[in-house]
């Protein structure tokens, strides 16, 4: 069994580096919401497609959240956490 190589790309370095602080934030969060979904999404024994048939939503649109670069709004949100019965946005 062959090694793995180490890849290197100054590409990826250029776009690591051109993140801001704050947006890296941002994507932090998005995509802990992402996983907070699809953690909710399992524990009802849901695929993608009765979150969509739930929200009425195109699966398409489900799958776009979950990737965790898409910026959500705060009605999809709440229509989320009603419809899988989870917290993700905390008042206190």
């Amino acid at each position: 069994m062959s090694k793995a190589e180490a890849y290197n790309s100054t590409i990826l370095d250029e776009i690591s580096d051109s993140i801001t602080p704050e947006e890296e934030d941002k994507i932090r969060k998005r995509m802990l919401l992402a996983a907070r979904i699809d953690k909710g999404i399992k524990a009802k024994g849901w695929k993608k497609k009765d979150l969509a048939t739930a929200l009425n939503k195109q699966i398409s649109e489900i799958t776009e959240l979950l990737s965790g670069t898409h910026s959500f709004n705060t009605d999809t949100l709440f229509d989320i956490e009603r419809v899988l019965n989870i917290e993700l946005v905390n008042f206190s």
